[in-house]
């Protein structure tokens, strides 16, 4: 933090959020942190069901949990910090129903400013994948986890929360910031290993193995610089997924705005806009997706419960044009 307010400087008023895990959280990190220049934090606590953690491969218990909590609640009450974030996961393995919505009201009970709620995404390769293929693992069925939601959207809305996002909700005035540059599709940087940038609308990930990070460096230094970190005329090359991120947020996306940005020809363009109109067009007569002038948004609750319908067949256009 030192070296970057030395040799580039922080706007005054600049979110800088520290993801902290309950496992290895402690108060002397807190402080540590908020001397550096932390002002927000996340907290990925998941569950606050022992059982259910375990079951999941979680180092933490529901005291580290309730602990880590207490302590962010305090510093932000006592204005040190100026939000922090409780990270939750529905449909995990045990959570049903009655465990979920127990899980969401034992969160509010800290009242944090800030709520993201994810989904669990089973990947191949993965501990849970395998054990989902031995019959080993349950997981709530596709009612149950639609039911989740929606008791999701219910509580929290009816708590003071707005969802802003597809996954995140929040009192007022405490949006994300730098997750909302990213579902905008607008530029960033990011630094250190591992770390991704796409200040320019091209993604540039560095090496996550320190060995390579540290060679990755040198060769930036002592040859030429990644053209990702020097291109300065930016064109969001993704654009799929820049639908996508935008229309995840609860203001949707002005689609032609986000199409000039491609510089086709005004033939392309339309011929582009019409086709995705053709493939949106179930989901505006089911209510789905809205339509106001040349702005799409999902619907609450409906349209974000089920926004897979609506991106994959957006992601569907995408492969035709191309």
């Amino acid at each position: 933090m030192i070296f970057f307010k030395e040799n580039y400087g922080i706007d005054y008023g600049a979110e800088i959020t520290m993801e902290v895990d309950p496992a290895s959280f402690t108060q002397d990190d807190l402080y540590g942190f908020i001397n550096a220049g932390i002002n927000r934090f996340s907290l990925g606590v998941q569950s606050f069901n022992n059982q259910i953690l375990q079951n999941s491969g979680r180092r933490h218990l529901r005291e580290d949990a309730e602990k880590s909590c207490l302590w962010l609640k305090r510093e932000y009450d006592s204005g040190l910090i100026k939000s922090w974030s409780l990270d939750l996961i529905q449909n995990l393995p045990l959570s049903g129903f009655t465990e979920w919505q127990d899980d969401l009201k034992k969160a509010i009970t800290f009242l944090p400013p800030h709520l993201s709620i994810y989904d669990l995404n089973i990947e191949n390769g993965t501990v849970f994948k395998k054990l989902i293929n031995l019959g080993k693992l349950k997981l709530p069925s596709d009612e149950e986890a639609f039911r989740n939601s929606e008791s999701t959207h219910l509580i929290l809305k009816s708590s003071g929360y707005s969802r802003y996002e597809i996954s995140n909700y929040c009192l007022p005035r405490h949006q994300s910031r730098h997750n909302r540059v990213y579902w905008s599709g607008l530029g960033w940087w990011s630094f250190g290993q591992g770390s991704t940038s796409s200040p320019w609308g091209e993604k540039l990930t560095r090496p996550r193995v320190s060995k390579d990070y540290k060679e990755w460096v040198i060769r930036q230094y002592e040859l030429n610089l990644d053209s990702s970190l020097t291109n300065k005329e930016f064109v969001y090359k993704e654009l799929d997924e820049k639908i996508m991120l935008g229309l995840r947020l609860q203001e949707g996306l002005d689609i032609k705005k986000v199409f000039k940005e491609q510089n086709w020809e005004n033939k392309k363009f339309e011929s582009n806009f019409s086709k995705l109109l053709e493939e949106w067009e179930r989901f505006l007569e089911s209510g789905l997706l809205v339509r106001k002038g040349n702005r799409f948004f999902l619907s609450e609750p409906k349209g974000m419960e089920l926004s897979n319908q609506v991106l994959v067949s957006m992601f569907k256009w995408w492969d035709e044009i191309n």
